[in-house]
């Protein structure tokens, strides 16, 4: 069964493993817990319409439909198998390929210990949709501000870099932590509620600039935790570098809600700018 939500569906339907017990027991039913995207399915929606490009000749030929993919992810969130179940075309195939391994995984999870499971994903590629989202978001494919870039995939610790990436702002003066004071607000539920607390999020700076794959590690109720994804998903960033090829950076984050100054702060990496 496919759980639909505005053209990407997933594939929930996994086996539920039977635990028989000998002794004089009642049997247990154990299910084993599915994988899930970094950020849930919400985050995952929002990252596909940001990051698909439709390839020109699969518009111009009105090549459109949805592309089934079934896969594997490991106990370590890696995907492997990449197989088309079901078929558009090969350029959107292609495409679909590629946005898919760009998605980070928690691995699934039976009594608590990661284990290697099958999915599906299904992505949906309607040109009249995706020109919407084009107009919303103000491009139809991305430049990388540094090349060249590299195409593996991989994802690099800050630390393993070569060259952290860095946030990139109109004005001079202006920093990291200055940007994220200026531009978030203090929920008012929170404030109410006498919500404090530090939200910690780690997320990947992709080649391009933006942003992907947000993980909440650690959140703050009341609304603080997706009004810092909303203020850090509006920053743009200069990528990492290894070996002088852009690469996919993991970035941690903390933004701290206090509730007695009602100001927001936290611990914000490289804080440095481009001078």
């Amino acid at each position: 069964m496919f759980i639909n939500y505005n053209g990407f569906l997933l594939n929930k339907k996994l086996p539920l493993l039977l635990l028989l017990l000998i002794i004089s027991l009642p049997a247990v039913t154990q299910t084993i817990i599915p994988p899930e995207p970094y950020g849930g399915e919400r985050l995952m929606k929002q990252f596909l319409q940001e990051e698909m490009v439709y390839p020109p000749p699969a518009i111009a030929n009105g090549e459109e439909g949805n592309v089934d993919l079934s896969f594997s992810v490991g106990q370590d969130g890696i995907v492997s198998n990449i197989v088309v179940q079901k078929s558009v075309s090969p350029l959107v195939d292609k495409e679909a390929i590629r946005l898919l391994k760009l998605i980070q995984w928690y691995p699934a999870r039976e009594i608590g210990i990661a284990v290697k499971a099958n999915y599906e994903l299904r992505i949906g590629f309607k040109i009249k949709r995706y020109e919407k989202w084009v107009k919303n978001r103000g491009y139809d494919a991305y430049s990388y501000p540094i090349e060249p870039v590299d195409s593996s995939f991989k994802v690099f610790k800050r630390e393993d870099t070569d060259q952290y990436p860095r946030p990139v702002f109109s004005s001079l003066d202006l920093n990291l932590s200055h940007f994220i004071s200026t531009h978030l607000t203090y929920p008012e539920a929170a404030f109410r509620a006498n919500v404090s607390g530090t939200v910690h999020l780690r997320f990947v700076v992709e080649p391009s600039g933006r942003i992907s794959n947000i993980r909440v590690i650690e959140g703050v109720g009341g609304g603080c935790t997706e009004e810092a994804i909303r203020v850090v998903k509006m920053i743009d960033w200069l990528p990492g570098l290894k070996d002088k090829m852009a690469v996919r950076t993991c970035i941690p984050i903390e933004i701290t809600f206090d509730i007695s100054k009602k100001t927001v702060g936290g611990n914000i990496p490289n804080p440095g700018q481009l001078q």
